[in-house]
C-alpha cells in the first residue's frame, strides 16, 4: 500500500512537470512568433527583445538556442552590435553543441573590427536619431573575448595587434606586450609582424625611460629594434629604429653613470671606476662616455683618455627631401612692364605642342 502511494505521487509529479514544460515552451513559441512578426515589420530591436523573452521562457534547450540565435540576428539587422556580441557570448557559453562555433567566432572578430574602425551603438535606442548620443567603444572587450575563444584563428594576428594598440593608448603597455611578443614569435611570416616589432619597440623604449631599474626593458628594446632592422632593412621606419637604439644606449649609459656618481660621492672609488670603465667600453658613442672620461681623470691621476673615440651620431631622425613636382600651368607669364597691355590673363592653348607634333609627323 505504501509503495503504491509513492508510485502514485511520483506519477502526479511527473505529469505536472510535463504540463509545466509544455506550458513554458508554448509561451516561448508565442513570444518567438511575435518576434518573427516584428522582424518582418523591420522592427528589429523589439524583435530581438521578444526573441530573448522566448529564450527565457523556453525549457527545451534547442528552443533556447534557437531564440538566442534569432535575437543575435535581429540585433545585427538593427546595427546594435554590442547587444549582438552579448547574444553570441551567450550562445558560446550556454549552447556550444547547437551552434556553428567557427562562424560565431568570425562574427565576434568582425564586430570588434567594426568598433575599432569607429562604430558606436546608440546610447539610447529611442533617441538613436541624435547623432552625438553614441555608446562606448567596446573593441577592447570584444577582441579580448574573441582571442580567448580562438587564439589561433585566421583573424587573431591583426586582432592582437589592434588590441595591443588600444591597451598602449590607454596606458597599459605591460598588458599589450605579451600579445606583441606572441605575434613576433608565432606569426613571424605575417604582414603585421613588422608593425608588432614597431609597437613593441616603442612600448619598451617608453618603459625604459622610467622605472627600469635593472635595465630589462632597455635591453629588450635594443634587441627587438636590431631584429627589426635585420628583418626589414629597407623599411622606411629603419632610420627611426636606429635612432631609437642610440637613444636607448644613452639611457643605459646615463643610468650607469648615475650609479658611478653615487659611489663617488660616498667615497667608494673602486666600484665607481669599474662602472665608468664599463660605460667607456660598452657605450663609447654616448655623451655619458665623455662625462665618464672626465670623472675617471679626476679619480685616477694615472688614467689616460683614449686618443680616439667614435663620433657621437645625431639622435635626430632624418627624412628624405622630396621636392614638389612641377605642374604645367595654363596661364602664361605676362611681362611685368607691359604697360597694362594685357587686361585678361593669357591662357596657353598648347599650340607649341601641336606644332611640335606636326613637325615630327612631317619629318616621318
Amino acid at each position: 500500500m505504501h509503495i503504491a502511494f509513492k508510485t502514485f505521487i511520483t506519477l502526479i509529479v511527473f505529469c505536472l512537470s510535463v504540463v509545466v514544460v509544455s506550458a513554458s515552451d508554448s509561451d516561448s513559441n508565442l513570444k518567438y512568433q511575435q518576434g518573427l512578426k516584428a522582424r518582418e515589420s523591420r522592427n528589429y530591436y523589439d524583435a530581438a527583445k521578444l526573441f530573448l523573452d522566448a529564450e527565457l521562457l523556453a525549457d527545451t534547450v534547442s528552443l533556447k538556442a534557437k531564440a538566442a540565435k534569432s535575437a543575435a540576428d535581429a540585433y545585427r539587422d538593427a546595427n546594435v552590435l554590442y547587444r549582438e556580441f552579448q547574444c553570441i557570448e551567450k550562445l558560446l557559453a550556454s549552447y556550444p553543441a547547437l551552434i556553428n562555433f567557427p562562424m560565431l567566432i568570425d562574427r565576434e572578430y568582425e564586430i570588434a573590427d567594426l568598433f575599432f574602425a569607429g562604430h558606436r551603438d546608440p546610447a539610447y535606442w529611442p533617441l538613436r536619431w541624435v547623432p552625438w548620443l553614441k555608446g562606448e567603444d567596446h573593441s577592447e572587450e570584444i577582441y579580448a573575448k574573441a582571442l580567448k575563444h580562438a587564439p589561433f584563428a585566421h583573424s587573431s594576428p591583426s586582432a592582437k595587434l589592434r588590441l595591443s594598440a588600444l591597451l598602449i593608448d590607454k596606458g597599459k603597455p605591460q598588458e599589450a606586450m605579451p600579445h606583441l611578443r606572441e605575434i613576433i614569435e608565432k606569426h613571424s611570416s605575417s604582414k603585421i609582424c613588422k608593425f608588432a616589432y614597431l609597437e613593441l619597440g616603442t612600448a619598451l623604449f617608453e618603459l625604459s625611460q622610467h622605472g627600469d631599474g635593472d635595465g630589462k626593458y632597455n635591453q629588450e628594446c635594443v634587441r627587438i629594434l636590431k631584429e627589426f632592422i635585420q628583418k626589414f632593412p629597407d623599411a622606411p621606419e629603419a632610420d627611426w629604429a636606429k635612432k631609437t637604439i642610440l637613444k636607448s644606449k644613452d639611457t643605459a649609459a646615463e643610468r650607469i653613470l648615475g650609479i658611478a656618481q653615487f659611489y663617488g660621492r660616498i667615497g667608494r672609488e673602486a666600484p665607481a671606476e669599474r662602472y665608468l670603465s664599463d660605460i667607456l667600453r660598452s657605450y663609447p658613442d654616448t655623451v655619458a662616455a665623455e662625462k665618464s672620461e672626465a670623472l675617471l681623470a679626476e679619480m685616477d691621476k694615472t688614467f689616460a683618455p683614449e686618443a680616439f673615440r667614435p663620433e657621437i651620431e645625431s639622435r635626430v631622425q632624418t627624412f628624405p627631401n622630396t621636392p614638389i613636382p612641377a605642374e604645367h600651368s595654363e596661364l602664361l607669364v605676362v611681362p611685368e612692364n607691359s604697360g597694362g597691355k594685357w587686361l585678361l590673363p593669357i591662357r596657353d592653348l598648347g599650340l607649341s605642342k601641336v606644332k611640335e607634333y606636326r613637325k615630327g609627323a612631317e619629318e616621318q
